[in-house]
């Protein structure tokens, strides 16, 4: 039997008369017949359900699972188009909104139109390194695209090669402004007779240094935000070259500084000597007057500086009036040009806000130290008046075999040229540039060699001193990797930490752009000293890949879905060129996807569940080496024919709580749930609502179940609330743990299916707690049950062994101490580094 209606009939039916026969007589060729006829109107879901009564009623009925088939794909196809024009929509509404063009992308990955509004908006935002990697997606897809000669005028501005110094127009109208304002200040100062009070310290730990001509305005912006500034260590030591404004009245208004007054112009570089010379700080401190300092910038500078004694001077980033960088750390070329880094892009950059080893730093604000300073006889003379003086003399510094550091928590808001500008306009200083140049080249030429030579391409390579050369290494990961996250994070930190104490340079590149945290969190528990490309996500990892094509000798990437990403990547192009991969197979998810099957009496097929493994484990195919947590795991992929496997676990010393057996009460869960099907939230209800209360029975109702971890999944929280317990304290996120360790009197990890090894259980331990868990976790473990913890596998029994536990010492002893001592053997750091540096050691060329 044929169900397809002819030209004349498929358009001459009407739906509501086929409604009307269906209900006086239902029969499969009616019901196809309607269906056929809702899909010309685009009534999908309408369409499969008449499809699906005419399969009620014959199940047997040829072609029928096709229909339904493709239905279900034009559904899908018009949801997917409506979504994308309602993402399109909100675009134009909202242009800045970057969230909104990662979900049009998601559904539509080639679109060029979206991604040419992108890079505009990355542009309007000062993100012109990432408009740049827009505008390039746009000529992949479409190389002919009209505004292709535009794309490269942009690439074309980014590899300027030789200083330059463009003045936009946003830049012009930004100071003109800030004159205007910095005009007021003074003269409101000058007439009302107002002081300046510098505090008097005897022993300064900082002497800061401004040399002045003229500009009295600006200085006096330089001087409020010293004193704006919270650090107070230090004396302020002015110099002024024979000022013909109004600055040798602001000096007769500013106390407890000392003033040099020169009767001619000595200008920069001996006005620096000079004031150098009756410096009495540890640390001298070059500030330019057009220079305002900016939060938490010298406190920052003096820790950098003090961190290590192989650190010669700090510098920082120079922020223009018009936001926009002027430089964050500056390159020396092998030829002996220099390029500040970053110029004309977003202050606020991931590239820019990490701290790294340059050829040298703007003496508008560098700190060094005193002893060294005056050592190499100040800055070299023959570079007077002004320009290259900190070049040469940071130079000078790395032939002492000293580092310069550019520290991304010195913030200076910098006029540039403030005092050339006043006497006609920049070209003076140009011309002073070029002639120094000359005789900085002739100078150093025995130090270049080892520069990078000038091109565009090694601009990632130079904004690093040269002489650094550490493996650098790719991180990838889902979120930054703060240890309170749980969920094999903790772990992640300590690799990650782990790679910087064995000399690597590591870019954390977190894929998930749900998770973008401020700079302040990011930072907060990890070194300064790794790059993290915020706010880049899965979605510009290709761009992302190329555009740094050759510089990243290992890749390290976690979690099957980044994985697999990674290799859809490469099934076009190995732009990894010889960078090896190191994939964290941290655990087997499908080895707790299916356990969540069977607890939930979700059915399946053992060779279901075999061919999701395997699936998984073959997503490690491009990797050139594989880490797992458990041997149970290890020998999962072994068994799949890989060779390099290795075996990491976790990184925790031994620090058990004092309190005694007596001292304790209560139980402890720790745990972050962030899905409401992941183990954390199973655990938890399965304990407050099944377990918990029978311990609550066979002992008394005075004890309390401690729940401790970030939830960001508000129904686990609410259905516990409805237990009205009051035993039951959900306290979320806790920053020390360790006072909650040492009031307990056992930890709970009623676990029901998981992957991989519990950290919570190993923390636990290791501050003296001991555990009552589930088979599956003692599993996971190989530990022993009333060796190193006790197992429960229902409640009954779960809660028979907590209330063994909390009433027999000797038992609590035993247990606290087999299982510390299992830490201590399997959990070692020092243990840890070592399989960390022979993995990447087995990687190297």
């Amino acid at each position: 039997m044929s169900f397809s209606l002819s030209k004349d009939k498929k358009y001459g039916y009407k739906i509501t008369k086929l409604y009307q026969v269906i209900q006086q007589n239902p029969s499969v060729q009616s019901y196809c017949y309607l269906g056929e006829a809702l899909i010309q109107r685009q009534h999908w879901a309408e369409a499969i359900a008449s499809y699906q009564h005419a399969l009620e009623l014959n199940p047997n009925l040829p072609g029928i699972h096709q229909k339904i088939g493709d239905a279900l794909q034009q559904q899908a196809k018009a949801e997917k188009t409506n979504l994308l024009n309602y993402y399109k929509q909100k675009i134009q509404q909202n242009p800045d909104d970057l969230q909104t063009y990662y979900q049009a992308l998601e559904i539509s990955p080639n679109d060029t139109e979206i991604y040419l509004e992108l890079g505009k908006t990355f542009a309007k935002k000062g993100l012109f390194d990432r408009s740049q990697l827009a505008y390039q997606k746009v000529l992949q897809l479409q190389p002919n695209h009209p505004l292709a000669e535009n794309f490269q005028s942009a690439q074309n501005s980014f590899s300027s090669q030789t200083p330059s110094f463009p003045q936009t127009p946003q830049l012009d109208q930004a100071k003109q402004t800030l004159d205007t304002l910095n005009q007021i200040t003074l003269d409101s100062f000058l007439n009302t007779n107002s002081q300046l009070n510098f505090p008097q310290v005897e022993n300064p730990e900082i002497s800061i240094i401004i040399i002045l001509y003229n500009r009295a305005e600006i200085t006096l912006s330089c001087l409020y935000s010293l004193l704006r500034n919270p650090f107070q260590s230090f004396e302020l030591i002015l110099v002024d070259n024979n000022s013909t404004d109004t600055t040798r009245q602001l000096l007769q208004q500013i106390n407890g500084a000392k003033i040099i007054l020169n009767h001619q112009n000595l200008h920069y570089l001996l006005g620096c000597n000079q004031g150098s010379k009756v410096a009495q700080g540890n640390y001298f401190l070059f500030l330019n007057n057009d220079a305002q300092v900016l939060g938490n910038s010298i406190p920052s500078a003096l820790e950098t500086i003090k961190s290590s004694d192989d650190i010669g001077a700090v510098g920082g980033k120079l922020i223009l009036p018009d936001g926009t960088l002027q430089e964050a750390g500056s390159i020396i070329w092998q030829d002996g040009t220099c390029l500040g880094y970053g110029r004309g892009n977003s202050p606020t950059a991931p590239e820019y806000q990490f701290q790294r080893t340059v050829d040298y730093c703007s003496a508008a604000f560098l700190l060094t130290q005193r002893d060294l300073f005056l050592q190499l006889g100040g800055f070299d003379e023959d570079y007077q008046p002004a320009y290259f003086e900190e070049t040469d003399y940071c130079v000078r510094l790395q032939k002492l075999g000293k580092k310069i550091i550019y520290d991304p928590n010195v913030n200076i808001l910098h006029y540039e040229f403030a005092s050339s500008s006043n006497t006609g306009s920049s070209e003076q200083a140009i011309a002073l540039m070029e002639k120094n140049q000359k005789i900085f080249q002739q100078k150093q030429q025995d130090w270049f060699p080892s520069q990078y030579p000038t091109e565009l391409k090694n601009l990632i390579f130079a904004r690093t001193q040269p002489r650094e050369k550490p493996k650098r290494i790719l991180f990838i990961d889902d979120r930054i990797p703060h240890p309170w996250l749980g969920s094999g994070y903790t772990r992640s930190h300590s690799i990650l930490c782990n790679l910087i104490k064995l000399g690597y340079f590591v870019t954390l590149y977190p894929g998930d752009l749900r998770y973008i945290e401020d700079w302040s969190t990011i930072y907060s528990d990890i070194p300064q000293t790794v790059e993290v490309m915020r706010g880049y996500g899965l979605i510009m990892l290709e761009d992302f890949l190329r555009e740094r094509q050759g510089y990243y000798d290992l890749v390290f990437i976690s979690r099957p879905h980044n994985i697999k990403h990674l290799n859809s990547i490469l099934a076009k192009e190995n732009i990894l060129k010889s960078a090896k991969i190191i994939y964290d197979a941290e655990a087997i998810f499908s080895i707790r996807d299916y356990e969540y099957k069977r607890l939930n009496k979700i059915n399946f097929t053992e060779i279901e569940r075999q061919t999701a493994i395997q699936e998984e484990i073959k997503l490690a195919k491009n990797s050139h080496h594989i880490i797992t947590v458990s041997s149970q795991e290890k020998q999962q992929f072994i068994e799949q024919d890989y060779a390099d496997v290795s075996l990491l676990g976790h990184c925790l010393s031994i620090n058990p709580t004092p309190k005694t057996f007596a001292e304790r009460q209560n139980l402890l869960f720790v745990g972050s749930i962030y899905e409401k099907e992941s183990p954390n939230a199973d655990s938890i209800l399965w304990l407050t609502y099944e377990i918990f209360p029978l311990i609550q029975k066979q002992l008394d109702q005075d004890i309390e179940l401690i729940i401790i971890g970030n939830n960001t999944v508000e129904e686990i929280a609410q259905k516990i609330n409805i237990l009205n317990n009051p035993s039951i304290k959900i306290l979320g996120k806790v920053d020390d743990l360790t006072p909650f360790y040492n009031q307990a009197k056992l930890f709970v990890a009623p676990t029901r299916y998981a992957a991989g090894i519990p950290h919570k259980v190993h923390e636990a331990v290791a501050h003296g707690l001991p555990v009552v868990t589930t088979s599956l976790i003692a599993q996971q473990l190989e530990w022993k049950h009333e060796t190193e913890l006790l197992v429960g596998d229902d409640k009954i029994n779960f809660a028979q062994q907590c209330v063994k536990l909390y009433q027999d010492s000797a038992l609590w002893n035993e247990l606290r101490k087999n299982a510390m001592k299992r830490v201590e053997t399997e959990c070692s750091p020092k243990f840890f580094s070592e399989i960390l540096k022979s993995i990447l050691k087995s990687l190297e060329n």
